[in-house]
């Protein structure tokens, strides 16, 4: 099995509603997302001969999860989220809000990333996304995707 990582950042705030705790309060994180790509082959012809994949490629992808992420605040987008949002941007600051249809969690965000990746045809096997240098989740639908 070849295995392909490749790595963003951003940083983002999110509101967790219904939490309570120190959490409980708007805050943000720099965030750091690990994408593995895997195959049992290689390409035998042409551009890709030899690799799994063009971490060009990759890179691109994870280039415009990026964008939908960065610098945002993430809400979650349900009754209280619209109402934090609504209080927001009724002030003079311009907040740029990533309403998302999830609880905005280090788990939820895993899962929402596989899939993009999916959808722009990456042969994702696993996505962890760390909210904080020590503390990540990983998202895998079950592949061969070894450590």
């Amino acid at each position: 099995m070849f295995i392909l990582k490749s790595e963003i950042q951003f940083d983002t705030a999110h509101y967790l509603s219904g939490y309570t705790g120190k959490c409980a309060n708007l805050h943000g994180h720099r965030y750091r997302v690990i994408a593995k790509v895997a195959s049992d082959t290689l390409h035998t012809d042409g551009q890709l001969r030899g690799m799994v994949e063009d971490f060009g490629t990759i890179k691109q992808a994870l280039r415009e999860i990026e964008k939908l992420f960065d610098h945002k605040l993430l809400i979650e987008n349900n009754e209280e989220g619209h109402d934090v949002a609504q209080q927001l941007t009724e002030g003079p600051t311009d907040f740029d809000l990533f309403m998302v249809p999830y609880r905005p969690t280090a788990e939820e965000m895993s899962r929402h990333i596989y899939q993009l990746l999916k959808e722009m045809s990456i042969r994702v096997c696993e996505v962890e996304v760390f909210e904080t240098p020590t503390n990540s989740c990983s998202y895998s639908e079950g592949s061969a995707c070894s450590k």
